[in-house]
């Protein structure tokens, strides 16, 4: 394992844990033994750290998606799929990692996590787009207002008063999904 990839190792345990404001760089670079010169040789500040290794995590799920969606199965198959890999992209972020995020003090976390939102919006759009055309999705629903709900949905979610609801981030999102998917309905 190179320097860069046991300090990325060592923060993403340490942020899971306790998210990432309470995490210094000193803490990092004394975990993953490294001097905080190594630590600076590869990102600027302890918010690049953080983008780079939500990034490594959101493009994982992004091609894992893509290639659920390119699938021959039916769309209520693929629906189950994708939410069996959201479900585990959020299995260990604590709920003070989650907290962190939605509430970050580095300006360009929230812009990344501004992108990410879009991406993610405009990448289940275009997946709701082909179900309704082929016939295998709701071809009544406005998917301008299930994307706008959506939208809502993680702004109501990320408030402090909803995230306190919750035990941890994987449970957090299966509530989220199954409101969106299921509603109040028993899931079979």
């Amino acid at each position: 394992m190179t320097k860069k990839e046991k300090i990325e190792q060592t923060a993403r345990d340490l942020f899971w844990k306790h998210g990432f404001k309470k995490v210094s760089i000193d803490e990092i670079c004394k975990k993953a033994g490294v001097s905080r010169k190594t630590f600076y040789t590869y990102f600027d500040n302890k918010s690049a750290l953080v983008i780079q290794i939500m990034k490594i995590i959101t493009d994982t799920i992004f091609a894992d998606s893509q290639a659920v969606i390119e699938r021959d199965t039916t769309f209520a198959e693929k629906i189950e799929e994708l939410l069996k890999i959201k479900y585990l992209a959020n299995k260990n972020f604590s709920i003070e990692f989650v907290s962190d995020f939605f509430h970050p003090d580095s300006t360009e976390i929230f812009e990344f996590f501004q992108e990410l939102t879009l991406k993610s919006l405009a990448f289940t759009r275009a997946f709701y787009e082909q179900a309704q055309l082929k016939g295998e999705m709701n071809a009544n629903l406005n998917l301008d207002f299930v994307m706008w709900l959506m939208q809502k949905q993680l702004e109501l979610i990320s408030t402090n008063e909803a995230i306190q609801m919750f035990p941890d981030a994987e449970t957090m999102t299966k509530q989220m999904a199954q409101l969106m998917i299921y509603g109040v309905m028993p899931i079979r």
